[in-house]
């Protein structure tokens, strides 16, 4: 067997991108870790600066590689419904907050929704790459799905929701000290609202109570999107 070969046989076996995907992840664990937990060092990142590379070299079409590490996508499933037990725990919190959280859910998701799209025309993007950018803060399967409905590009959709929930995770410590804003449910909830999954990771870090919240605002934000803004597309 020839080293081309070789090579091809082994990037077509799901198990080897299983096992680097997850060794990636565990990377930037150990880098976040030994960085003495550097905002900007976030596990999620280095696992994407190892795996980009690999892809590149490997010329493995990201179909592919999808489809090879499917478990692990489904695997967030359970994942996800597994936050339910914060929620739980901080329900009587939560229930208190009612009227904050639906007012920052509507004025927040709004504003993050508008502002994006502003910058955009203020360049002159095309329709479908504003479209493309409504649902950045919705977590994935709910992006691609909303995104096929409205008309965008879910490919380019994914890829806004990869960026916004890696600016959020980087920079939100940055911006919580900058506006001086100290309680954990007010950074979890702000974390899920604008990073989705990505927030929920950085906001298991900082409490139980500000993972709750940020759970709470990507299931919210994900309803809200994806039942209105279909509607509100269509009737523009």
């Amino acid at each position: 067997m020839n080293l081309d070969a070789l090579i091809a046989y082994v990037t077509s076996t799901p198990l080897v991108w299983i096992i680097v995907t997850i060794s990636a992840y565990k990377i930037g664990i150990l880098v976040y870790e030994k960085s003495g937990k550097n905002t900007l060092l976030q596990p999620i990142v280095i696992a994407y600066m190892i795996m980009l590379p690999i892809l590149i070299l490997t010329n493995i079409p990201y179909k592919q590689y999808f489809e090879s590490v499917s478990i692990i996508h489904f695997i967030l499933g359970p994942a996800t419904v597994a936050l339910a037990l914060p929620l739980y725990k901080n329900l009587k919190l939560i229930r208190s907050y009612f009227v904050p959280i639906v007012a920052t859910l509507f004025l927040g998701g709004t504003f993050t929704i508008l502002s994006a799209l502003g910058i955009l025309w203020l360049f002159d993007a095309s329709t479908t790459t504003m479209l493309s950018m409504t649902t950045k803060s919705v977590t994935a399967p709910i992006t691609i799905i909303t995104a096929q409905d409205i008309g965008a590009i879910p490919s380019l959709a994914m890829g806004f929701v990869v960026i916004t929930g890696l600016l959020g995770a980087l920079f939100s410590s940055f911006i919580f000290k900058i506006l001086r804003i100290k309680h954990d449910a007010a950074k979890g909830f702000a974390l899920g609202l604008i990073s989705h999954a990505i927030g929920i990771a950085r906001a298991v870090e900082i409490s139980d109570k500000a993972a709750a919240f940020a759970a709470l605002a990507m299931g919210l934000v994900g309803v809200v999107i994806a039942v209105l803004l279909p509607i509100i597309i269509g009737l523009l």
